[in-house]
């Protein structure tokens, strides 16, 4: 026997040792060589559908996932963009915390190992700090905003014409027929304030303009920066993941 044939029959007996398959009703469950964050294999569940397999985490990959995190607000703006992207890569779907994909019967191993590396994915999703998520959502809106409107509309860091005006400085200066559009990102209470702020002093000094916050996550700025902020801004986009509100309020605008 050859090297290269040695090293694939040691592996294939490894891989048969370590992969422990078991009948529950109408299922099999499959427990694979591959560990997820708790320490747990990963089980796939398998179902037959017509022409193949159905090949299943039975929602075990998002219930640890809530373990530690509130899920409505783990999986949003940029994570949960990633998310989708996880599933696309590897060919799987979502329903109701199910992960899942269906194969033909000819590549059920295939597509075992397939939802495996899928659900590995998915769980790093958590180690995700928010300075991290956080650092995506000016890159995001910025090019959410030039996908949207010509260059030659925007202006960027805008200091508006009134004493100390670099100091109330606009993320974006948008050009329109009429009135300007004044737009600012918010990634948290601090600039929610600074934005509040702001607003409210150009509004003092008498300049014509509308205004727009797109927030990462709305839902998570404290009650009373969100009501000020809602009082002060004439148009909010709770997070910068709702691409097509952001334009369509853009466009209204502009329009």
């Amino acid at each position: 026997m050859n090297e290269v044939a040695a090293i694939k029959e040691t592996l294939c007996a490894a891989f048969c040792e370590d992969v422990a398959v078991s009948a529950r009703g109408n299922l099999l469950t499959v427990s694979l060589p591959m560990m997820a964050r708790d320490g747990d294999s990963f089980t796939t569940y398998l179902s037959r559908v017509s022409g193949g397999w159905r090949i299943s985490d039975a929602a075990n990959t998002m219930m640890r996932l809530s373990y530690e995190n509130d899920l409505a607000k783990l999986l949003t703006g940029p994570r949960a963009r990633l998310f989708e992207t996880i599933l696309s890569e590897n060919g799987l779907q979502e329903d109701d915390g199910e992960i899942f994909l269906e194969v033909p019967g000819d590549r059920l191993v295939r597509g075992i190992f397939q939802l495996g590396q899928g659900l590995s994915r998915v769980e790093d999703i958590s180690l995700w700090s928010r300075t991290r998520v956080e650092s995506t959502f000016y890159h995001d809106l910025r090019e959410v905003l030039y996908a949207t409107l010509p260059a030659d509309k925007i202006e960027e860091s805008y200091a508006p014409e009134i004493p100390s005006g670099e100091d109330y400085a606009i993320d974006y200066r948008i050009k329109t027929e009429g009135r300007p559009l004044f737009l600012f990102g918010v990634n948290g209470k601090d600039k929610a304030r600074l934005t509040t702020i702001t607003l409210l002093h150009l509004k003092h000094q008498g300049l014509k303009f509308d205004s727009m916050v797109v927030c990462s996550d709305f839902t998570e700025l404290p009650k009373q920066d969100a009501s000020r902020l809602m009082t002060a801004a004439n148009d909010i986009v709770p997070t910068v993941a709702d691409v097509q509100a952001i334009r369509d309020k853009i466009l209204d605008r502009v329009s």
